[in-house]
């Protein structure tokens, strides 16, 4: 079909259509207007019908949850008794406690350090000298940018701590708690090297400090 064509028959529909128009144009019957009581009885009828349909879905959820319920027990047996308070934080206790890893043994320590010795001396042996060069690069880099800070923020927080005590029997249990710490965690005895700490501590019996703990 051509533009043409199209077009002559889309004129050929509106012709049509504007003559089915002007045919009736004339012939509109008149609105007729209900009663009160029609009025009423359709508005009762269209809510019962609302109604009903309401109660139509309420009856048939209800009857798929039994069915649900039922396809449930079929599956899985009857329904299981519930658990007091008391015993499911005992179940949730020990299932947290079965997922800890027991604390290893020294000699499982000890086999893990002589492990760990023999692979850092196979690859110190085998280093060559650029492998080497970058080792020692990230390892400053690490130490500028990681290590230095966290131990300078150890030194504030010591010094706050000393600051911060009144007496002496104050000042001495703080030094046994930093000591203390600096035999668990390398940051703080590095922490403890520093000169405005060291003095501290020195003062409170701790000459000397081993910063490999």
């Amino acid at each position: 079909m051509t533009e043409e064509e199209r077009r002559e028959r889309e004129r050929a529909y509106q012709r049509k259509y504007r003559d089915r128009k002007r045919a009736e144009a004339g012939k509109t019957p008149r609105k007729t207007y209900t009663t009160e009581e029609e009025r009423k009885a359709a508005h009762s009828a269209r809510q019962k019908k609302w109604f009903d349909r309401k109660k139509q879905d309420k009856e048939w959820l209800e009857r798929w949850k039994a069915d649900q319920v039922d396809r449930y027990r079929r599956k899985n047996g009857p329904p299981k008794p519930r658990l007091t308070e008391e015993e499911r934080r005992a179940r949730q206790k020990a299932y947290r406690e079965s997922y800890v890893r027991p604390e290893p043994t020294t000699a499982q320590k000890a086999q893990w350090s002589e492990r760990a010795r023999e692979r850092w001396a196979a690859y110190y042996a085998n280093e060559t000298e650029e492998q080497r060069a970058l080792r020692l690069a990230a390892k400053a880099f690490y130490r500028e940018t990681e290590v230095q800070p966290k131990v300078r923020e150890i030194v504030e927080h010591i010094k706050y701590d000393f600051g911060k005590a009144n007496t002496e029997v104050v000042r001495q249990a703080v030094a046994d708690e930093w000591a203390d710490t600096g035999l668990s965690c390398w940051l703080t005895a590095k922490a403890l090297w520093y000169r405005e700490v060291a003095g501290v501590m020195e003062r409170y019996g701790y000459e000397g400090w081993d910063i490999s703990g």
